[in-house]
């Protein structure tokens, strides 16, 4: 009787393990894309309360470069996306390149949205449709496997 249930715990086992390794790589995702849409949003009202960058002259660039670099709100904008950035490298260890990118666009549709909401911005119809055909295509290929290629040796387990 023993021996008989053993497979069973084993199969039920590795299908547990393998369900948290996508959960966990799903909530990192997910924390990501809106660690992402958040950093654009505070890069673009940083951006906005700079002014338009319309030179080259190297002396206004220069004066541009100082009013951007001490806007707090650029600094937001580049610490959150340096979080998303550190994020997407930790997926990409657990997960394919041909599963995550993908997964990330999705940051696209939030985009769209919180440009809508918080920065005011019009999203025409156009830009909805595309951006309910991108998560038509993540939702499609967050149903495959995270992971077609044998993690590297000496790598740590996901």
């Amino acid at each position: 009787m023993e021996t008989r249930s053993l497979p069973l715990a084993v199969l039920i086992r590795n299908h547990a393990i393998r369900n948290s390794a996508i959960m966990k790589t799903f909530i990192v995702l997910f924390v990501a894309i809106s660690v992402q849409t958040l950093g654009d949003v505070f890069l673009t009202k940083g951006m906005k309360s700079v002014g338009e960058v319309s030179t080259l002259d190297p002396v206004e660039l220069m004066n541009t470069g100082a009013q951007v670099f001490t806007n707090p709100l650029i600094w937001v904008g580049i610490l959150l996306l340096g979080l998303f950035f550190g994020l997407y490298l930790a997926a990409l260890s657990w997960a394919d390149l041909s599963f995550v990118l993908p997964v990330t666009s999705f940051g696209y549709a939030m985009n769209a949205f919180m440009s809508w909401r918080l920065l005011g911005e019009h999203v025409s119809m156009t830009r909805w449709a595309g951006t309910i055909i991108i998560c038509v295509g993540v939702a499609t290929v967050s149903r495959t496997e995270q992971r077609t290629t044998s993690p590297e040796p000496g790598g740590a387990a996901g």
